[in-house]
């Protein structure tokens, strides 16, 4: 039967994770386990198999988060007073019907994502990190 262990198995290989993973995690030495070298190290993630959207809950919420900063930028209140509707609507409806009625941008979008990721990037470009 088809599972998830199966699909990652095959996905993996098409996924540069040892990349990724020299990228953020440096310091980790996987010479001689030819597994680990290839970016096996994510297979520890119980959770990619057994509950794969929890990943892509975290990215989805990140992405709110992230609308919120920004809105707050421009006005605190207004982002403030979103924020509250939506918590109050809390579990109500489904979650792009939530991101609608808060008046989020949907990350679903082709798009939305890299355009909020850019306004981020060049906010933390100018902040000086040494003064937080």
């Amino acid at each position: 039967s088809y599972n998830y262990a199966t699909f990652w198995l095959r996905y993996v290989k098409h996924v540069p994770t040892n990349d990724i993973e020299r990228m953020y995690l440096p310091y980790k030495e996987y010479e001689g386990n030819p597994f680990f070298e290839k970016g096996g190290w994510w297979f520890r993630q119980g959770h990619i198999f057994s509950t794969p959207f929890y990943y892509i809950d975290y990215t989805l919420a990140q992405m709110c988060a992230l609308q919120y900063f920004l809105r707050s930028r421009k006005d605190r209140k207004e982002a403030w007073d979103s924020y509250v509707k939506l918590c109050q609507l809390g579990g109500s409806k489904p979650f792009l019907a939530l991101v609608e009625a808060a008046g989020l941008k949907n990350p679903f979008v082709d798009g939305t994502i890299k355009k909020i990721s850019q306004e981020v990037e060049v906010i933390l470009a100018t902040m000086d990190d040494k003064k937080m």
